[in-house]
């Protein structure tokens, strides 16, 4: 009887690890579907090379039907990709600032309009002191190399606490829900204030904000790390750094 009892866990186990590799390699499909999709901006497409979405994508757990936040979404450049990856049962919000809503040179909402796979895109237009979710409705929040501007000092940009703006993001998000933040890399121990000096943020001070705001480190990746080029020290509009910073990859989950 044990010996059988035995024999049946072990296949029980060998068709879970089946079913989970199968479904992995289903997921791929369908994001690297969405990355060679010939419908995304050309501007968009451009820049894949430096910023590999597909291992991002892959990284960040999207899957069809997710409800998903891409904040200072801007160019569009992760929520075109998203809109494709989560399909007609999902829905993607691309934030941007409140000043974008009025500016006639700003046209998110014709590229929006304008595109045929971007039908599950809502545009949310907020500083960030001003953002306000359901509770407990997005499965996946992306920042993508504009965490910094939380301390950014400049009108419509940074913010005096860092704080209420995560915890909106958590209030937002439901159990178990993934962030990903992407950033320029400052050097160790650098302070926050690199955020308007030099348009970099320090993993060390994401993470402490992180922590400090409830939410529990996960996992980083590397794809985009190249301190060997960069020098830390410049600005990331530096001609001789622009276009080709080292950025660091972290996600981090909402525990309850």
């Amino acid at each position: 009887m044990f010996v059988k009892n035995k024999l049946i866990l072990i296949i029980c186990l060998t068709l879970m690890i089946s079913c989970s590799k199968e479904e992995n390699i289903l997921i791929d499909d369908i994001i690297d579907s969405a990355v060679n999709n010939p419908s995304r901006k050309t501007e968009n497409v451009q820049k894949d090379k430096n910023r590999r979405p597909a291992q991002i994508l892959k990284f960040s757990e999207v899957t069809p039907g997710m409800n998903v936040l891409d904040l200072v979404s801007n160019g569009g450049f992760y929520a075109e990709l998203l809109a494709s990856i989560v399909g007609e049962e999902g829905n993607v919000i691309a934030h941007t600032f409140s000043r974008n809503e009025l500016n006639p040179d700003f046209n998110y909402d014709d590229f929006v309009n304008d595109s045929q796979h971007m039908s599950n895109v809502s545009m949310m237009y907020a500083d960030f002191d001003e953002i306000t979710l359901d509770k407990n409705t997005l499965d996946l929040v992306f920042i993508v190399q504009n965490y910094h501007d939380l301390y950014f000092d400049q009108p419509g940009y940074g913010v005096d606490d860092v704080q209420p703006v995560l915890e909106a993001i958590r209030e937002g998000l439901k159990p178990g829900g993934l962030m990903i933040i992407i950033d320029h890399d400052a050097e160790k121990g650098a302070p926050s204030t690199t955020g308007t000096s030099l348009h970099r943020i320090s993993d060390e001070v994401v993470m402490s904000d992180m922590k400090a705001a409830g939410f529990d480190f996960v996992d980083n990746i590397h794809v985009l790390k190249n301190d060997w080029e960069d020098d830390l020290s410049k600005s990331v509009f530096d001609e001789s750094v622009r276009g080709n910073t080292s950025r660091f990859v972290h996600k981090y989950r909402n525990p309850d």
